[in-house]
């Protein structure tokens, strides 16, 4: 019987049709094979800045106190000038002091004023050496070289039980950084007196938060 072999012929178009399949590969399933999926970087948070000379705007909680990983330190809020402030309090602001809060940071000291209740604060502010009562213009004791004396308004006298129970207790609580304490003086006709003593005179700023109310004061060192 007559083994049949292939042709040359034959040979040489198997061969070609192979290396063209071999050259034909796409470039697009190499690089498909050696990528790596990335998650998408993690999104930081910004603030509105707050508005400048004398009175301070209004900010979310956020911007003072919640810092993200690899977030950089606390910068102060504001404008900070050595200039009396003053701003006019929300309509039907309704506010009821029940705490302060010192604390020293890198550049500056922060003092927290919180309170309970709704509405904007108003304040006015001196920067001097000589603070007086609300009234009564009676000099205020404090340590230090100079003071910040601050008033809020819209923050009613203790009048009835459940306000008395809500106040804070007038009296110093201690300070930090350049702020040797801040006293809560009275409160009269719906103004929040408090003095804050410092080491020195210093550019400061005042700002208030409407997430869980307060006004923070920060004070450059």
């Amino acid at each position: 019987m007559k083994t049949q072999r292939p042709s040359l012929s034959a040979l040489s178009i198997l061969t070609a049709a192979t290396l063209l399949a071999a050259c034909s590969s796409s470039p697009d399933d190499t690089a498909a094979d050696s990528s790596v999926a990335v998650d998408p970087a993690p999104q930081s948070t910004t603030s509105d800045s707050t508005d400048s000379e004398g009175t301070d705007s209004t900010e979310t909680a956020d911007t003072v106190e919640a810092t993200t990983e690899g977030s950089k330190a606390l910068s102060p809020l504001g404008n900070p000038t050595t200039e009396d402030k003053q701003q006019s309090p929300g309509i039907g602001t309704d506010l009821v002091p029940v705490g302060v809060r010192v604390a020293d940071h890198d550049s500056f000291t922060r003092v927290v004023l919180d309170f309970e209740g709704s509405g904007t604060a108003g304040w006015f502010t001196q920067l001097g050496p000589e603070p007086t009562q609300q009234a009564s213009g009676f000099p205020i004791e404090y340590e230090g070289e100079t003071a910040i004396n601050i008033g809020v308004e819209s923050t009613p006298w203790p009048s009835t039980p459940e306000l008395e129970e809500a106040y804070m207790d007038f009296g110093t609580v201690p300070g930090a950084g350049v702020v040797t304490g801040v006293e809560f003086v009275t409160a009269f006709e719906a103004q929040s007196q408090y003095v804050i003593g410092l080491e020195k005179e210093s550019p400061y700023s005042v700002t208030f938060l409407n997430d869980q109310p307060r006004v923070v004061i920060d004070i450059l060192h």
